[in-house]
C-alpha cells in the first residue's frame, strides 16, 4: 500500500500536540508553524507538471526509487516563491537568524541567488551548493541548507502526490521512500493487524514495511533488533538494529479517530531521540528536530 498526505486542519492536529506533549511544547510551536505553512504551500503552489510517463513500474519494483528516474527539483521559477515565503515564517519564529535571511531573501528578488540552483546535480551535491552561495554571497551555508530543505520538502510533497495519482498502486519493498529515496523518520504501527507503515519526512509519503526487517541495513533477524519503551507509555517507542546502529521512533496506533501529522507526531516523541542518541545509537534520517548534537 501506497499513500501520503491528506487534507486535515494542521491547526487542530498542532492544538492536541501541544496537550499531548507538553515537553516539545516549545519546538511545535516554532516548527508547527513552518510546517503548517509548508502544508499551505504543497496544497496551493502551482508547480509545472511533471511528465509521468517515464516513470517505470518495473524499475520500481526493484528498488529504483522515482528521483532516480525522473528530476523533481528542476529548474523552476516557482522556487523562488515558495523560498521567500518561507524564509519570512522561518525569520518570524526563528529572529535570530532575521539578519541572514534578510541578505538570502534580497538576493533571491535581485536575482543573483537562485533557489532552483540549489538542486542542479554536482559532483558534490546539494550541500556543495549551500558552501558556493557562502563563498560568493555570504549567506550562512547551514542556514541555506536549512531554507532549502523547507523548500524542497514542499515541492516534493506535491510531486509524490502527482506520481500516486498518475501511476496508481505499485510495488515497493524498501526501507527507504519510494519518491525521494530518503529514510524513515517515523513508522506507525496498527494496533489491528500490526502492519507497520513508514513515513518520510522528505516528501509526506509512507509504505508499508515488514516488522521483521530493519528498513535501512535490511538486516532480518529478531536478534539485534528490539524496540525501547518509556514506562507508562506503551504507545511510543523506538526500534533500534544493533547492525547499523539506527533507530526509528514508533507510534502505536488503535483506530483512526484523530487526524494525524506524522511529522508533528515525529516531534513529539523527541524524548525518544534523546534517550537513544544518548545510547549511541542514530537517526535513520536527519530532520530539523531530531539532529542533537
Amino acid at each position: 500500500m501506497i499513500s501520503g498526505s491528506t487534507t486535515y486542519d494542521i491547526s487542530q492536529i498542532l492544538d492536541r500536540a501541544f496537550e499531548q506533549y507538553q515537553h516539545a511544547g516549545d519546538l511545535l510551536k516554532k516548527i508547527g508553524s513552518v510546517i503548517a505553512r509548508q502544508r499551505q504551500l504543497a496544497q496551493d503552489a502551482p508547480l509545472a507538471p511533471l511528465n509521468n510517463l517515464r516513470i517505470d513500474k518495473e524499475k520500481l519494483k526493484s528498488g529504483v526509487s522515482v528521483i532516480q528516474q525522473i528530476s523533481l527539483l528542476g529548474d523552476r521559477e516557482d522556487l523562488k516563491h515558495i523560498t521567500l515565503v518561507l524564509a519570512k515564517v522561518v525569520k518570524e519564529v526563528l529572529p535570530d537568524l532575521g539578519e541572514d535571511l534578510d541578505h538570502l531573501s534580497e538576493l533571491i528578488q535581485k536575482g543573483r541567488l537562485v533557489p532552483s540552483d540549489y538542486f542542479k546535480p554536482s559532483a558534490k551535491g546539494a550541500g556543495d551548493m549551500a558552501e558556493v552561495w557562502g563563498n560568493k554571497l555570504k549567506v550562512s551555508p547551514s542556514n541555506a541548507a536549512f531554507i532549502m530543505s523547507l523548500v524542497s520538502r514542499v515541492v516534493l510533497e506535491q510531486r509524490a502526490k502527482e506520481v500516486r495519482q498518475a501511476l496508481g498502486a505499485f510495488e515497493w519493498e524498501k526501507g527507504y521512500c519510494p519518491i525521494c529515496g530518503n529514510y524513515p523518520s517515523i513508522a506507525l504501527i496498527e494496533e489491528e493487524g500490526g502492519k507497520r507503515f513508514l513515513y518520510c519526512s522528505a516528501c509526506g509519503q509512507n509504505w508499508r514495511y515488514t516488522r521483521v526487517v530493519c528498513p535501512y541495513c535490511e538486516k532480518e533477524a529478531s536478534k539485534g533488533m528490539d524496540y525501547f519503551y518509556i514506562e507508562n507509555k506503551t504507545q511510543e517507542s523506538a526500534f533500534v538494529c544493533d547492525e547499523c546502529n539506527k533507530y526509528l521512533v514508533t507510534l502505536y496506533r488503535a483506530g483512526n479517530l484523530f487526524a494525524r501529522d506524522m511529522d508533528v507526531s515525529a516531534i513529539g516523541l523527541i524524548h525518544l531521540d534523546i534517550l537513544m542518541q544518548d545510547k549511541g545509537y542514530e537517526p535513520m534520517t536527519a530532520c530539523v528536530w531530531n539532529v542533537l548534537k
